[in-house]
């Protein structure tokens, strides 16, 4: 209503409230089925006959109102496919890993153990 009276078109605003309650298909329409429906669930033998015509009330109003039928209809025209691209998958680099000196050949355990500690290990440390 804001956008409205802003735009200064509340007459087109009030002209489709107007339609959408007093058209033949409107939401009175629907208000009056669901009412109706609903009431006759409270007489106790027609509880579950209540219950699978709202059931199919409220699917027909989803469906109805929707566009899904068109909407399937369309899908099935185009051939069904999305146009969903594939998915291509990333690349990915692999550097060298750093050579294993342990349990180098000429070497003794003492000797690996006093080079790795003053190299570092390896890592530059």
């Amino acid at each position: 209503m804001l956008v409205a009276g802003i735009r200064n078109t509340y007459g087109a605003l009030w002209e489709l409230i107007r339609n959408d309650f007093t058209s033949q298909n409107g939401f009175l329409t629907w208000v009056a089925a669901v009412a109706v429906v609903g009431g006759l669930g409270y007489i106790p033998r027609l509880r579950s006959l209540s219950i699978a015509f709202m059931t199919l009330l409220l699917l027909v109003l989803v469906l109805a109102n929707s566009g899904i039928f068109n909407a399937l209809q369309q899908f099935v025209q185009s051939g069904g496919g999305g146009g969903i691209a594939p998915i291509t998958p990333p690349t990915v680099t692999m550097t060298q890993p750093a050579p294993n000196t342990v349990g180098s050949a000429g070497l003794s355990p003492l000797e690996q153990i006093n080079n790795n500690l003053q190299n570092g290990f390896g890592n530059g440390q």
